[in-house]
């Protein structure tokens, strides 16, 4: 006989079970469901994905033509600046006798030097680059040499050498840039500082290695790899120590490897240089003699003759002393000059600034700078502000004892290189200005 308390019992335990089975196959479709809502939204995410990489190597092509695009614009644009000072850096004496032959045959022989020497610094380099050429220079002055030294003896010989070089090409010019020493050099230094600003200038080729005065201007771009410099008579002091900071050629072909030897130091037509030419003492030995009572009011009023040979008797040097900070930077000791007016005035009179500073003026007879003037004590310290407002090219770490140039940007106020036309670099400013003993 069944017994019903069992049977009841066996059917709830199977219920159990049943109801379980039931449950998981619930939790298993959920799960599923899950995992298929999951997978949708996956796919849709690989899609979006695949639609973005769509895009972005869409856009990446076409920013990539446009860059081909500029890079050939630039590459139109792109030049090499050749500046020439051609009252220092003087062109070969068979070029300049040739005339109008001679300018043409000028540029032909310096546009290939320059090819040549770019493709020596790279070969890879655009062949077809653009060559632009300035020369400035004193042409009455630099034509009055070449007469004078019979390099060029007949009339208008240098301007046909000009006008042929102005001829042969139109990226080539040879222009007057008026009378006065300084005059090429205003020139050429700013188009220097255009050129070195314009990022289509692959390279800058400077020719006038004979000029100290550029020392200031190439210092602060040393470390530029776009700057290099041309050798044509030995470099000038200063020059030749900066020269080992950028690349150096010469051209011998094109350009003279010795100074032209002058009776005038100066090419300038409207300022006469102040220190004597060279045949001053033989001059002064061939003077023939005055009469007694003539020499008689010599020895109570002395001549112009023996005044001017007094004043340009050599100075004592005087050592400056060479201060620095703990850092081992050299310090320009305080200094206080009188007035912005007599600043300005010593500014007006030309002043060989190394002679009424130290004594001694490293160029000797060739200066064309004022050494005859007697200072007053005030007036030499504000000779030494106006010294210091050039850069000197050693830069910090000078320590020539006879430097009078700048080794720190004397403006507190300054904010760095540019600011109000500043030309010192960024490590002159800032400078530490605390001396600290030195040891001897």
């Amino acid at each position: 006989m069944l017994d019903l308390d069992d049977m009841r019992k066996r059917y709830r335990e199977l219920s159990s079970v049943e109801d379980s089975k039931e449950k998981i196959i619930e939790e298993l479709f959920s799960q599923v469901e899950k995992l298929r809502q999951d997978l949708t939204l996956a796919h849709d995410e690989v899609d979006s994905y695949k639609e973005l990489v769509r895009l972005f190597k869409d856009k990446s092509i076409k920013d990539k033509e446009a860059l081909e695009i500029k890079s050939r614009d630039h590459a139109k644009l792109s030049f090499v600046s050749v500046l020439v000072d051609g009252d220092c850096m003087n062109f070969q004496d068979n070029l300049i006798q040739s005339g109008y032959d001679g300018g043409q045959k000028a540029v032909r022989l310096l546009r290939k030097a320059v090819e040549d020497y770019l493709f020596q610094l790279d070969p890879k380099a655009n062949p077809r680059i653009q060559c632009r050429i300035r020369v400035y220079a004193n042409v009455s002055g630099l034509s009055k040499v070449y007469h004078d030294t019979s390099i060029a003896p007949v009339d208008g010989t240098l301007e046909a050498f000009i006008q042929g070089f102005n001829m042969e090409n139109g990226l080539c010019d040879f222009v007057d840039a008026g009378n006065g020493k300084e005059c090429a050099d205003m020139k050429l230094r700013a188009l220097f500082e255009q050129d070195i600003l314009d990022v289509h200038c692959q390279r800058i080729i400077f020719c006038a290695s004979a000029d100290n005065g550029y020392a200031r201007v190439l210092g602060p771009h040393r470390e530029d790899d776009r700057i290099s410099l041309v050798e044509g008579s030995s470099f000038a002091r200063e020059m030749k120590e900066l020269a080992p900071h950028f690349a150096t050629t010469s051209f011998p072909d094109v350009f003279r490897s010795t100074k032209i030897i002058s009776r005038r130091v100066s090419f300038s037509t409207v300022t006469p240089p102040r220190t004597p030419p060279q045949n001053y003492a033989s001059a002064v030995k061939t003077t023939p003699p005055r009469s007694q009572s003539v020499s008689g009011v010599n020895r109570r009023s002395p001549s112009p003759l023996t005044s001017a040979r007094i004043s340009n008797r050599p100075r004592s040097p005087v050592r400056l002393a060479v201060c620095k900070n703990v850092a081992g930077q050299r310090v320009d000791p305080p200094l206080r000059y009188s007035s912005k007016e007599n600043v300005d005035a010593l500014k007006q009179r030309k002043l060989c600034n190394p002679y009424h500073i130290v004594g001694s003026c490293p160029y000797g007879e060739s200066c064309n700078h004022d050494h005859e003037s007697r200072l007053r004590p005030q007036q030499v310290e504000d000779l030494r502000y106006i010294a210091r407002l050039r850069v000197c090219p050693r830069g910090v770490w000078c320590a020539e004892e006879s430097c009078v140039c700048g080794h720190r940007c004397p403006r507190e106020s300054c904010l760095g290189p540019g600011y109000n036309g500043c030309k010192f670099p960024k490590v002159m400013h800032g400078v530490d200005s605390s001396i600290v003993p030195t040891t001897l």
